[in-house]
């Protein structure tokens, strides 16, 4: 066998082992139910959780986010403001709903299929929210902000609907997030 020949069959015996590899994870089964990685909460007032008014009558829960110019369609899971779902987005407990007046506060990982498009979305941007019932609401991002981890002034009341979606920057959890704000229109 001359040399090239080896080499060739080296390469070969690589990408077959390559493969399997690849094959076994492609393989897996998926989570009967979303897993949870621990982040630490942002810093609360000293009032506590920002409240929000109760749900009108009529008024649905999110059931998913669609941001196309960010290419971000995910679904959305109730949350407790300290753990961050796997692919879904977690509505931050004690912020208003959609649709009522309020700040609606959504956080999810800043990874593709999460929130990772978050930072290809420019002011004017639609983002649509999906509810339970169906029907939706459309939003336009009027501000892209960094804030420290435990700046609590994202979670804040407005007195008009107001939509605001929320990031890591990195995988350390005391780093900066992401902020997208967007009003109803």
């Amino acid at each position: 066998m001359t040399r090239t020949q080896v080499r060739i069959l080296g390469v070969m015996a690589v990408a077959l082992v390559a493969g399997g590899v690849a094959l076994v994870f492609a393989l897996r089964p998926a989570p009967s139910e979303p897993a949870y990685v621990a982040s630490p909460p942002l810093a609360l007032p000293a009032s506590g959780v920002p409240t929000s008014a109760p749900l009108s009558a009529g008024v649905s829960v999110t059931v998913r986010i669609i941001a196309p110019a960010g290419q971000i369609n995910i679904g959305v899971v109730p949350g407790d403001g300290i753990h961050v779902p796997i692919n879904l987005a977690a509505h931050y407990p004690g912020t208003a709903q959609p649709g009522e007046s309020g700040n609606a506060v959504y956080y999810a990982h800043d990874q593709r299929g999460m929130f990772l498009g978050l930072h290809r979305l420019h002011l004017g941007d639609e983002v649509r929210v999906i509810l339970k019932d169906g029907s939706q609401l459309v939003f336009h991002v009027v501000a892209l902000k960094v804030v420290s981890f435990n700046d609590w002034s994202v979670l804040a009341p407005t007195a008009f609907p107001e939509l605001t979606l929320l990031t890591c920057v990195s995988y350390t959890a005391y780093e900066p997030r992401y902020i997208v704000i967007a009003t109803e229109t």
